[in-house]
C-alpha cells in the first residue's frame, strides 16, 4: 500500500488531497495531517467573521481546475442570488472546502485508505525511498511520498515594538482569535500596515462598535483598492503578452511597459485593471525571467505598488472603508515609528512623516501589528520547519520568499538536487514563481502535484 501525507489542511493541503482522491490507483493510502484539528481553513478562511469578504468574485474561486463554476453552483445551492460577480464570505468558502473535502472522500472510500489526524508533526526521517514522520506524541508514520501544505504564519514582531511586546496594549498576531478591544469603546488604535490584514482589522472592530479614532501607519501610506461591481468586457490587446515577455527582463522595463499599456488603453475605454488582470497568466514567466538583483529591486521599489493594484478588495468592503476616511475615523498616516514609550500602560508613539524631519507624538490605547503573513522559513519558529532546514531536506531562497522548488514542485537541498519523497504546495512557492498566493493558481499547483504523484503509484 502505497502512502502519500499531507501535512497542512488549509487550501492547498485539502484541495491536493482532493485531486489525489480523485485520481489515486486503488489500494492507496491517504492521511492528512492537521494540528488544528479542523480542515480546509487556516489563516486565510479560518474567520467566523461574516464581514470578512474574499477578495475575489465567487465565480473565479472554484477549488476544482476541471469544474469552474464548483463554488459558484455551491453559494447558489445556499443563496441564489449569488451571481458569478459576488463577493462572499470567507468563513462561507471554507465551508465549501470543507463540504468538497468530505464528499470526496466519501466517494474513494472504497479504492483509497484515508486518515485524518490531529497532531503537530516533529520531524521528518528520510528512509529507503520515502521518510518517517514522527509527531510530537512520539508516533512514527511512514510515507512513500510527503506534501509540506504549509500556508501563512503570523505577522513578525518590528524591532522598534520590542519594549510593549509583552504589554496588554500590543497585539502582535490579529489572527490569532478575535480582535478585542479595550474596554474604552472610545479607545484609539494604531494599525501597523495599511493593506488587506489592516481592513479585516477595521472590520472587526466595525463589527464590535469601535467609535475610537484608527491610524493606519505604512511606510508610503498607500491606501487599498476595489473591484470594479461588475466585469469588464475590455480586454488588453494581444500583442501585450508579447511585449513585455520581450522586454528587458528588469523592474524598471516591466514598469515601463505596463504603465504605458495602462496610458494607451484608456483612450480606448479599457479600465487599468484589464491590463493588470492581462498582466496575471505571465507573472510567473516574468518573475523566472528576472536576475536575482533585478527581484530584489522590485521587491525595494515595485512590491508595495504592484501589492495594491494586483490584491484589490471587495466593493463592499472598500465602500466601508472609503466611508470611515471620509468621515475621519481612519487616519492613514505615511512614514515609520522611531520610537515607544509607555504612559500609564498607554503606548506613546513617536513617528516620523514620510519625507519630513519631523517627529510627531500619538497616544494610542492599542496598537495591532497588520504587516501581513511571514513567509520566510527562516524566521518562522517552528520545529518542523527548523529541522528541515538544519538536515537540508528544504532549502530557502536567498530574497527570504519561500521554499526553493523544481518545476513539479520537489523541494530542493542547498545544492539545488530535487528531492524523490518531499514537495511543497503552498503561498511559499512564491519564490520560484511569484504568482502562487491566490486560489486561481494555486489550485492548478495543487492539482498538478497529487495527479503526478498519483501517476507515480500507479507505475509502482
Amino acid at each position: 500500500m502505497k502512502t502519500l501525507v499531507i501535512i497542512g489542511a488549509g487550501f492547498s493541503g485539502t484541495v491536493a488531497a482532493i485531486e489525489f482522491l480523485r485520481s489515486a490507483p486503488p489500494g492507496a493510502r491517504l492521511i492528512i495531517i492537521n494540528r488544528s484539528g479542523t480542515v480546509a481553513r487556516g489563516l486565510a478562511y479560518g474567520t467566523s467573521s461574516s464581514k470578512h469578504l474574499l477578495n475575489v468574485p465567487a465565480g473565479n474561486m472554484s477549488a476544482l481546475a476541471d469544474k469552474p463554476d464548483s463554488f459558484l453552483q455551491y453559494c447558489q445551492s445556499l443563496l441564489p442570488d449569488t451571481t458569478s460577480s459576488s463577493f462572499v464570505s470567507r468563513k462561507l468558502y471554507g465551508n465549501y472546502l470543507a463540504s468538497l473535502l468530505d464528499n470526496t472522500e466519501l466517494n474513494a472510500k472504497a479504492n483509497v485508505a484515508i486518515e485524518r489526524i490531529t497532531a503537530e508533526v516533529k520531524s521528518l526521517t528520510p528512509h529507503e525511498h520515502g521518510a518517517y514522520i514522527e509527531l510530537c506524541s512520539g508516533k512514527k508514520i511512514f510515507a512513500d511520498q510527503v506534501i509540506l501544505a504549509f500556508g501563512h504564519f503570523p505577522p513578525r514582531n518590528p524591532a522598534v515594538l520590542q519594549d510593549v511586546l509583552d504589554s496588554s496594549s500590543y497585539m502582535a498576531n490579529p489572527w490569532n482569535g478575535s480582535v478585542s478591544l479595550p474596554e474604552n469603546p472610545h479607545a484609539s488604535i494604531l494599525l501597523i500596515g495599511g493593506g488587506l490584514t489592516a481592513l479585516d482589522v477595521i472590520s472587526s472592530l466595525r463589527q464590535v462598535s469601535s467609535t475610537g479614532q484608527i491610524y493606519m501607519l505604512s511606510r508610503r501610506g498607500l491606501l487599498p483598492l476595489a473591484h470594479r461591481t461588475t466585469k469588464s468586457a475590455s480586454q488588453a490587446p494581444v500583442s501585450f503578452h508579447d511585449e513585455l515577455l520581450n522586454a528587458a527582463p528588469t523592474a524598471r522595463s516591466y514598469l515601463r511597459s505596463i504603465r504605458a499599456q495602462i496610458k494607451s488603453s484608456a483612450a480606448s475605454g479599457i479600465n487599468w485593471r484589464d491590463i493588470i488582470a492581462a498582466v496575471r497568466p505571465i507573472t510567473s514567466s516574468l518573475w523566472i525571467r528576472l536576475p536575482e538583483h533585478e527581484r530584489s529591486r522590485f521587491l525595494r521599489h515595485v512590491q508595495p505598488y504592484w501589492d495594491v493594484h494586483r490584491h484589490r478588495v471587495a466593493p463592499e468592503t472598500y465602500t466601508h472603508f472609503d466611508e470611515a476616511l471620509k468621515h475621519k475615523k481612519i487616519v492613514p498616516i505615511a512614514g515609520r515609528i522611531k520610537s515607544i514609550e509607555l504612559h500609564n500602560g498607554k503606548p506613546l508613539v513617536s513617528i516620523q512623516s514620510r519625507g519630513k524631519q519631523d517627529v510627531k507624538k500619538i497616544p494610542v490605547d492599542r496598537i495591532i501589528n497588520c504587516t501581513g503573513p511571514n513567509s520566510n522559513p527562516n524566521l518562522i519558529e517552528e520545529p518542523l520547519i527548523q529541522q528541515l532546514i538544519s538536515d537540508d531536506l528544504i532549502s530557502v531562497d536567498s530574497l527570504g520568499l519561500g521554499l526553493l522548488v523544481d518545476n513539479q514542485l520537489a523541494v530542493t537541498s542547498k545544492d539545488g538536487t530535487p528531492s524523490e519523497w518531499l514537495s511543497y504546495v503552498g503561498p511559499m512557492l512564491k519564490a520560484n514563481f511569484w504568482e502562487a498566493t491566490a486560489v486561481p493558481e494555486l489550485r492548478l499547483y495543487a492539482s498538478a502535484l497529487a495527479r503526478k504523484i498519483s501517476n507515480k503509484f500507479k507505475n509502482l
